[in-house]
C-alpha cells in the first residue's frame, strides 16, 4: 500500500500535480542510513488527487539511526497519519522528511551533516521495515524530487566479506590499500584520528586518504558539474553491526569491513555504473591520487562493484 497522506504539519502551500527536477549541479547529500538500498523508487502522480509515491522507500531496521543528510535545523517532529514523522530543513533550502522516525532533538535545534538525529521508528507501509524520505523546496508551491538524485542514486550491494578475495594483482593499479593502520583497529578509530571530507560533507577519511581524494574531487569537478559523489567512507563499528542485521550474509562481519579502516569510499553520480563518462574518468585518473578500483570490484573482476574505491598507500 501507497500512503497518499498530507504532510499539512510540515510542508509549504501545497500542490503535487508535478514533481520538481532535481539540478545536477550540486554536491550529494549523505545517505540518511549507510549503504543505501532503495526498495521503492520515485513515482509521483501527474495530478495532486492520483495515487502515487512521492518520495523512495529505502531499507532498514526498527531502531537503525537516521544521519542528518545536510546541515540544517529540525523542522517537525511527531505524528502525521498515526506515524511516528520527522522532517529537517536543510540550509540550502530543502524539506526532508522520513516516516517512519522519531527524534529527540527540539524543534529548532540546528545540526551538522552526518550526525545522528533521530532513530527508524515502527510503522510505515512497507511490509519490511523501511524508510520512507520525501523532499521538496522549503520556499514556494510544494512540488517533491526525486530523493535519489540527491544520494548519488546509491544502489550499493554489499556482499560476503569471505567471498571478496583481498588482494587481487591483475597490472596496473588494482592491488587493495585498506587495511590495519595507527594501532587502531577496525571501525574503532577515533574521530581525531581521521579529518573529514571537505568535497563530501558528513564523511570522514585518514588524513593522507582525505587530502587526495579532496584533490581528486577538485579535479573531477572541472570535467563534470558536481564533486565526486560520496555515498559511504569510513564506517564504524556499531553501524556496521546494523548493516549485519539488515542485509545477513550480503554484509562484512563487522570489524572486518574495508569501510572500517577509514581507506575506502562508495561513490554514486555516476561513479557506480560502469562504462559512464564518469567512471571511465575514474579509471583514467583515480590512479593518480592514489585512489584504484580493486580487481575484484572490476567489470571482470570476481565480484564486480563499480562503486568501490580504495585509497592505496
Amino acid at each position: 500500500m501507497v500512503l497518499t497522506f498530507t504532510l499539512t504539519e510540515v510542508g509549504a502551500p501545497f500542490s503535487m500535480a508535478s514533481a520538481e527536477p532535481a539540478f545536477k549541479a550540486r554536491p550529494t547529500w549523505v545517505s540518511p542510513v549507510p549503504a543505501m538500498e532503495i526498495v521503492e523508487a520515485f513515482d509521483p502522480p501527474t495530478e495532486a488527487w492520483l495515487k502515487g509515491h512521492r518520495g523512495i522507500d529505502v531499507l532498514t531496521v526498527s531502531g537503525e539511526p537516521v544521519r542528518a543528510p545536510a546541515a540544517g535545523t529540525i523542522r517537525f517532529r511527531g505524528s502525521v497519519a498515526s506515524t511516528p514523522t520527522m522532517s529537517i530543513e536543510t540550509e540550502s533550502g530543502y524539506v526532508i522528511s522520513f516516516q517512519p522516525a522519531e527524534s529527540t532533538l527540539e524543534t529548532g535545534e540546528a545540526f551538522p551533516a552526518g550526525v545522528e538525529i533521530g532513530t527508524v521508528a515502527q510503522g510505515g507501509h512497507c511490509e519490511k521495515s523501511c524508510l520512507h524520505i520525501g523532499i521538496w523546496k522549503s520556499e514556494g508551491v510544494k512540488k517533491y524530487t526525486d530523493p535519489a538524485d540527491f544520494f548519488g542514486q546509491e544502489q550499493s550491494i554489499l556482499l560476503p566479506l569471505s567471498r571478496k578475495p583481498a588482494h587481487e594483482h591483475t597490472g596496473d593499479s588494482t592491488r587493495s590499500g585498506a587495511g590495519a593502520w595507527g594501532g587502531h583497529r577496525n571501525g574503532r578509530i577515533p574521530a581525531a584520528a581521521m579529518c573529514a571530507v571537505k568535497s563530501a560533507p558528513g564523511q570522514m577519511l585518514r588524513c593522507d586518504a582525505q587530502a587526495a581524494f579532496d584533490r581528486m574531487s577538485h579535479a573531477y569537478e572541472a570535467r563534470f558539474p558536481t564533486p565526486i559523489s560520496v555515498t559511504d567512507a569510513y564506517r564504524d563499528y556499531d553501524t556496521q553491526v546494523i548493516l549485519k542485521r539488515r542485509k545477513g550474509r550480503m554484509a562484512a562481519r563487522p570489524g572486518t569491513s574495508n569501510h572500517g579502516w577509514a581507506l575506502a569510499v562508495d561513490l554514486g553520480g555516476g561513479i557506480n555504473s560502469f562504462g559512464s563518462a564518469e567512471h571511465q574518468w575514474m579509471r583514467a585518473n583515480a590512479p593518480k591520487f592514489g585512489w584504484i578500483h580493486p580487481g575484484w570490484a572490476r567489470q571482470s573482476g570476481s565480484l564486480p562493484e563499480p562503486w568501490h574505491w580504495e585509497f592505496r598507500r
